[in-house]
This record gives C-alpha cells, sequence and structure tokens, in this order.
C-alpha cells in the first residue's frame, strides 16, 4: 500500500485514524506492519501489502479462514481482465472517460478487480474495498497503476473516512449482504456532497423463476466448492438447449459467450449465503431516504438493448433474466439538509464473521 491510502483509512469499529507501526517498505509501499487506532488497542495487519481491516483478522492463519468464503473463491478461480471490460463498464454507467477525471473512487466490492482497473485508468484515485482475499487479486490486476490501492474490509462496517469519494461505485455486491439496505446507508456515508453513488443490485424476477432458484440455491449451497464448480461449468451447457432464453424464466443459468464466464455466473448465482433481489422503486426509496437527488434508473446488464438503458423494467422485463438494477443519484451540496437515516440492526461483526467463514 502507498502512504496515500492512510488518509482515507478508519478503525471499523470505532471510526478513529489508523497509524502505521512496525512497518516494512518494499519500494515506495508499505508491504508488511499493522495499523493502530488512535482510540483504543485494536489493531490491523498488513499483509501482502494490502490493508485487511476486518475485526478479528489478525494474522496469515485468519487470512486463511477468510479464503473459504465463496467470493474468495470465485474471483481468485475465475476472474481475470478481458478485453470487452472498458465497453461493459461504460455501458453500464452514465460514466465517461472524461467524467471521471479528476475523481476520488471507491469501488465497494470489487472482486477481482477487472472493473476496478478501467475506473483506475481514468479517474484521479481508486480504492477498491472487498471482503474476500480477492483483493490481492484486484491489486494485481491493477499492479501497473499508482493511483489504485486495496482493502479488504465489510461494507456494512467500512474502515474509510466519511465524504471521502467523489464517486462509490457498488456493482453486484449489495444483494449478497445479509442486510442490503444497511449496507447501502454504509456507502451513502461514504459520498461526499455533489459527489454520486451508483449500486447495481440483483432485479427482482416474477416467482415462478424465485421459486425454482429457491430450491436450486438451498441444494447448492451445502456443497463443497470444487463440486458446486463443476455443475456450475456442467450447467453452462444449457445455453446451446433450443429457446434457451425462454427456458431461463423458469430455471436460471447464464447465457454467457464462454464456457469460463458461464461457470463464474452460475457459480455467483447459486452458491452466496446470501442473496436478495429488489424493484427500482425500493432501491429509489432508499436513495430518497438518504437525501440524494437526481435518482434514476440505469440498466445493468451491458447487453440489454439501448432503448431500456433508462427506462426502469415492468413485469414483462422483470421476466427476461439476465437483468441487473442499477440505481444513482447524487448527494446535495454541502449546507444541504439531509433526510434522518434510521439506524437499522443488523448482523454483529462477529455472527457476519462466523457466517461467512464457516468451513465447506
Amino acid at each position: 500500500m502507498r502512504a496515500w491510502l492512510l488518509d482515507y483509512l478508519r478503525c471499523p469499529l470505532t471510526g478513529g485514524v489508523l497509524r502505521p507501526e512496525e512497518v516494512r517498505w518494499r519500494g515506495d509501499r508499505i508491504n508488511s506492519g499493522r495499523l493502530v487506532c488512535d482510540h483504543g488497542p485494536t489493531a490491523y495487519p498488513i499483509i501482502r501489502g494490502i490493508p485487511r481491516l476486518i475485526p478479528g483478522l489478525r494474522s496469515e492463519v485468519d487470512l486463511r479462514r477468510v479464503y473459504a468464503d465463496s467470493f474468495g473463491h470465485q474471483w481468485n478461480t475465475f476472474d481475470w481482465p478481458r478485453a470487452r471490460d472498458e465497453q461493459e463498464y461504460f455501458s453500464i454507467s452514465d460514466q465517461t472517460p472524461q467524467s471521471l477525471d479528476g475523481l476520488t473512487v471507491l469501488d465497494a466490492g470489487c472482486g477481482g478487480g477487472r472493473l476496478s482497473r478501467v475506473i483506475g485508468r481514468h479517474c484521479r484515485r481508486l480504492i477498491g474495498l472487498d471482503y474476500s482475499v480477492a483483493v490481492e487479486r484486484a491489486a494485481c490486476h491493477t499492479g501497473d497503476l499508482d493511483n489504485c490501492e486495496f482493502v479488504q474490509g465489510d461494507i456494512l462496517r467500512p474502515p474509510l473516512a466519511r465524504e471521502a469519494f467523489d464517486y462509490v461505485w457498488s456493482h453486484g455486491v449489495l444483494h449478497h449482504t445479509p442486510d442490503a439496505r444497511a449496507g447501502f446507508g454504509q456507502l451513502a456515508r461514504l459520498v461526499r456532497p455533489t459527489g454520486r453513488l451508483h449500486v447495481i443490485v440483483f432485479l427482482k424476477a416474477w416467482l415462478p423463476l424465485r421459486l425454482s432458484d429457491s430450491l436450486v440455491r438451498t441444494w447448492m449451497r451445502r456443497l463443497p466448492y470444487r463440486v458446486a464448480t463443476r455443475i456450475c461449468r456442467a450447467m453452462g451447457a444449457l445455453r446451446h438447449v433450443p429457446a434457451a432464453s425462454f427456458w431461463k424464466r423458469f430455471f436460471w443459468f447464464s447465457l454467457q459467450p464462454t464456457a469460463e464466464l458461464r461457470t463464474c455466473c452460475n457459480f455467483d448465482w447459486y452458491t452466496p449465503r446470501y442473496h436478495h433481489e429488489h424493484t427500482f422503486e425500493q432501491v429509489a426509496g432508499w436513495f430518497r431516504d438518504a437525501g440524494f437527488e437526481d435518482v434514476r434508473y440505469i440498466n445493468g446488464w451491458p447487453d440489454a438493448p439501448p432503448r431500456e438503458k433508462f427506462t426502469p423494467p415492468g413485469f414483462s422485463r422483470r421476466s427476461r433474466l439476465g437483468q441487473l438494477l442499477g440505481v444513482v443519484g447524487r448527494r446535495p451540496p454541502a449546507g444541504a439538509t439531509l433526510a434522518p437515516q434510521a439506524d437499522r440492526a443488523h448482523p454483529s461483526a462477529d455472527t457476519r464473521q462466523v457466517a461467512v467463514l464457516a468451513p465447506r
């Protein structure tokens, strides 16, 4: 990690500033050491150049336990930069290379960093946050970019300074947390006045598909990851079934063009512990409750027809799976009154950690 990252880091328990101790440098980067909170004795390790700001994670042994999480497996097994990544990002956002210029960006739930690299090539600074060890893959993907840094931490307790980012981007993450709305509330606090927040979550499907999903997901979650991966790879052959788009309305499977992508998408759909689906009205309500303005819909599926990019989906489109729901909003200027956010109960850090780290 580079020294400038310290300006953005905070203790996830107290919000206190973190100071480095016992650091070892590798060139212009801190490769190991620990970060100590100025509000108490809590300390967090820096392992392989990445601050690991998860309460209770103190060593390499704890880090290996986090690897048991499905997302660590997913992004370290399947994720890789692709030639179409830049086209994909700009097709599912309302940003341009020019609009990103000069911005400080948070990629909240960055996974293996495919889209972090795209954004990082155009913005002033990018910080990627993820709960899993996939941040190591993300750091490798952006190793040639001096403006990108990554942090291992929890979206429900983000270890970052409030109002520190011009643009907070969260793609396909909140719907895999215990409480998507609570996670949204935490991200909203990180946006600077006049800054923007863009979240992409699963679009709520029609009832027949939700029922079949529930049955398959309940079974798939009980399997070891290596077995689930093989099943997800076999499911990829369904793309070649006649009228695959029609059958997908009743049983979800990926229609991506390559076998590896289909396996990754099927794994992401069926194996995570938490899976929520949302409507535009619901997510737009979160933005308005948090005081955001200019709230609008953006289709989160890169292959969506252009005419559907900014048109909220009705029932007929909800029955066509393979879509993601994107919503973007702008925080009012400083001095404007923000609507108070109700405190929402969500699982404690210990509860979440047990859930994610439970062996398969």
